[in-house]
């Protein structure tokens, strides 16, 4: 089964160390929520901005979740020292959307998904078969793996934080664009599909892919 999908609006951020320009204390205006945020749902929230997603349905994706979280919980262990209640909240896969959610009062599906190399299209799949009962849906992938250790681990070569994220509604014309899936220098694996489609989509001109279930 194959279905159009049209690409409403487009967001990507990276950076080879750690993304400075997030503008968390604009968009998150609680400072305790904004304080306990994760790397990760940091970049989600700018991104989702970025494509003007507040409430509606989300698929998101990450093949490596929230790590630095998870190494700092480990460290704690390894040293005998108390867990962080923060960072043990952060640990699990669904954190960014969570904190998404709790940031604008989203109340409608959301789903986590860490299919390793093939997250991004993955999330691409999720998120059309979303849109055969929605009219829009966001779909975001994120990878932040800035921590002290990352170095035998590094699969994204030499970026350590991205993010990529588009808002997605369904397509009755023929597809504009095809995605190769050729790997890129920088781009985690896990979402270089969607960084493929971002970089072929034009402002100027109507993006639609096509997507296969």
């Amino acid at each position: 089964m194959k279905i159009n999908v049209e690409i409403v609006k487009k967001a990507l951020k990276h950076n080879k160390v750690k993304l400075e320009d997030l503008n968390e204390k604009e968009l998150v205006k609680k400072m305790m929520i904004r304080r306990r945020l994760s790397r990760s749902s940091r970049i989600l929230i700018n991104l989702a901005h970025e494509c003007e997603f507040t409430k509606g349905v989300m698929v998101y994706g990450s093949a490596f979740g929230e790590l630095i979280d998870t190494v700092n919980i480990l460290e704690s262990i390894n040293n005998n020292l108390a867990v962080s209640p923060t960072a043990f909240q952060n640990s699990v896969y669904n954190t960014a959307a969570s904190y998404h959610s709790i940031v604008h009062g989203n109340q409608s599906e959301i789903l986590t998904l860490s299919c390793g190399d093939e997250t991004s299209y993955n999330v691409m799949q999720q998120a059309t078969l979303s849109l055969l009962k929605n009219k829009e849906v966001f779909a975001c992938v994120v990878e932040a793996m800035n921590f002290d250790g990352v170095e035998p681990l590094n699969k994204c070569k030499n970026e350590l934080e991205y993010g990529v994220a588009f808002t997605l509604k369904k397509s009755d014309e023929k597809a504009t664009v095809e995605v190769n899936d050729k790997e890129q220098l920088g781009v985690p694996s896990s979402l270089s599909w969607m960084k493929n489609l971002y970089d072929i989509c034009s402002d100027e001109e109507k993006c639609i892919v096509e997507i296969e279930l």
